[in-house]
This record gives C-alpha cells, sequence and structure tokens, in this order.
C-alpha cells in the first residue's frame, strides 16, 4: 500500500496530462504512466515531442509499482479527486490490470495497465549530462511551450545542443522539448547579432552585461521582502530608547515587526514548497487587499467567519488603552 495526499496526486497529474500523447492507436503514450521506486511516486507523459517527469515523495517507503492509465479515463477520476480536500490521504493499491484509490469518500478503481514505456530515466539523465559549446541556436515549436504553463510558476532551461531536447527543470519536475527543424538562414547566435546589429546600434560600444533581473512572481517578491523587513525591524529595536514610554512602545512595535515578518516568510515557504500555484495565487490575492487599503475590513470579516468576536477584541483593547490612559493620569496628578 502506497499513501499520499490529494493535492499532491492531483499536481502530478495537472503537471504531466498536457503531455500526453493524443493518438489512442499508441496505448502506452496515451496516458499516463505512474511508476513507485518505493520512494518518490514518478508521474509521466509523452507524446514524442515534449516528455513531462514529475515527483513526489511517498508518506513512508512502500512497495515498487507501476502502471499506465489512459487518457480517456484521466478525467473521471481528476473529478473524484476534486470530491476530497487537499489533506486527505489516499490509499493506492495496484494490481495486474487495475489501481485502486481509498480516500475519505470509498475506494475508486481505475482501469490500468502494465505496457510498455520509454526509457525515460535515460533520457533525462543523457539531458542533464550533454554539455556544449555550439554557438547555432535550437529551434522551438512555440504551439508546445503554452505544456509546461502547469509544470511550475517557474522553470530553468538548459540546451545541450541544437540537435538536443531542450531540459526545462522545476521543482520535483523535469521536463524535455524536441527541436523543431529550422531552415531559414540565420542558424548561430553571431548572425542573429549580425542581423539585428543596425536595430541593437551598429558601430556602438559594447553595452555592459545587464544585471539578471529578480526572478518574477509575486512569491519571490514576498520571500525577498520578509526576510529584509525581519532584519530592518530586529535592528531598529535596538536603537529605542528604553527609559521612555514612547521608546518601549517603539521596541514592542519592532519586535512584533519582526517576528511576524519571519513568520509571514516561514509559512510562505512551506506553502510554496507544498503547492507553489496556491502560493502564487495566494500573495497575488493578499497584494490586492493590501493595496485597497481596507485590510482592517477584511480581518474583521475573516474573523467572524472564522467564528471569533472582533468586536469583543476591539472592546477589549479599547478598555486596555483607557486603563494605561487612567494610570498616566493618576501619576501626573501625583506628581
Amino acid at each position: 500500500m502506497t499513501t499520499i495526499n490529494t493535492h499532491k496526486l492531483r499536481r502530478l497529474i495537472k503537471q504531466t496530462r498536457a503531455h500526453v500523447s493524443p493518438d489512442d492507436t499508441l496505448p502506452p503514450i496515451n496516458g499516463i504512466r505512474f511508476e513507485c521506486d518505493g520512494v518518490h511516486i514518478h508521474v509521466l507523459a509523452t507524446d514524442r515531442y515534449t516528455f513531462a517527469a514529475a515527483r513526489t515523495k511517498v508518506r513512508e517507503e512502500t512497495q515498487k509499482w507501476a502502471v499506465t492509465i489512459a487518457e480517456k479515463d484521466l478525467g473521471w477520476l481528476d473529478k473524484w479527486l476534486k470530491t476530497h480536500s487537499g489533506d486527505t490521504i489516499l490509499n493506492i493499491a495496484v494490481g495486474s490490470d487495475s489501481i485502486g484509490i481509498t480516500g475519505d469518500r470509498g475506494t475508486l478503481t481505475v482501469p490500468g495497465s502494465d505496457l510498455f514505456f520509454p526509457a525515460w530515466q535515460t533520457m533525462f539523465r543523457d539531458a542533464l549530462h550533454d554539455a556544449s559549446e555550439s554557438n547555432e541556436l535550437i529551434s522551438l515549436d512555440a504551439s508546445f511551450l503554452a505544456r509546461w504553463e502547469g509544470a511550475d510558476s517557474h522553470l530553468r532551461v538548459w540546451q545541450a545542443a541544437p540537435t538536443k531536447p531542450l531540459l526545462l527543470v522545476g521543482e520535483n519536475f523535469l521536463g524535455l522539448q524536441m527541436p523543431a527543424r529550422y531552415s531559414g538562414d540565420v542558424k548561430d547566435r553571431a548572425a542573429v547579432l549580425t542581423d539585428w546589429s543596425g536595430s541593437l546600434g551598429e558601430g556602438s560600444a559594447s553595452p555592459e552585461t545587464p544585471e539578471p533581473l529578480p526572478q518574477p512572481g509575486a512569491v519571490a517578491e514576498m520571500a525577498e521582502e520578509m526576510p529584509r523587513q525581519t532584519l530592518r525591524s530586529t535592528g531598529e529595536m535596538f536603537g529605542t530608547d528604553m527609559d521612555t514610554e514612547k521608546g518601549r512602545g517603539a521596541f514592542n512595535a519592532w519586535v512584533h515587526s519582526g517576528v511576524y515578518a519571519w513568520s509571514a516568510y516561514r509559512l510562505l515557504q512551506a506553502l510554496k514548497k507544498a503547492d507553489p500555484d496556491l502560493a502564487e495565487q495566494t500573495v497575488r490575492d493578499l497584494s490586492e487587499q493590501l493595496e485597497s487599503g481596507e485590510i482592517g475590513e477584511w480581518a474583521w470579516d475573516e474573523a467572524e467567519a472564522a467564528g471569533h468576536d472582533p468586536q469583543a477584541w476591539h472592546d477589549d483593547y479599547a478598555a486596555h488603552l483607557k486603563k494605561l490612559a487612567d494610570k498616566r493620569a493618576a501619576e501626573q496628578s501625583a506628581a
């Protein structure tokens, strides 16, 4: 028995399904291949032009198995998985011609087969080992690029050689895209530079190499800002005047700022690791809420929705402030 949560299984299917061959006369690749090596579940799909390999660790070491689920069965399998929350633990048992998935809504038996599948380990290993000093450009079919949208929020790429596949690397994800034939005259980088020399300022001094741009995305921006705010806050708190009430208040404010910035960073990293897509969408939604200037209203509504009493919080804090004001007034009168 192999165990995995629902979110991870759905994500593996999402990362690879776009690469399934639509040709139902080729059953080995007209579906998704699941392979468990005892430590990871690997999910694989290819149509010979692109190849996707995603993986995730199982909850505990298990037996090895392999099964292919046909494209025609993936739709209703995914619909069944959608009825479960992401943290639902699924138990997977593989038979000779089926795969049984047991969740809190019973067991679903999906037809499966142990058909021959391409030797994907060799292909990806060769792609990772290949190196080239060729100046020739690789040609890609742009229509295939959209298939990588579900792979990860960011992908790193490597071109080993013009005749070798483009390697794409994500978090627990590897992809290959085969090059396309190019019959034009501009086949290498030097020829491109010559062809564009007028537009790029022929005869002028070579521009300095620009600094690499930061990784795009809301998560990447917040992941940089949170440690920065933590360091700023923890540095400022030691510069406050602890002999005055105002200084002590500033100290507490900086402490809270640093604590919550660091907490947000750690939680963001955990969410990014568990579900990069959800992390990106959550941070984008958060940014919109912050920009609206209405986070007080958002917090009030969320507190009520969670069953808390924000009015009681407000009243308690108002009473606390009044108590402090009365105490200060009494001390000033006594002086």
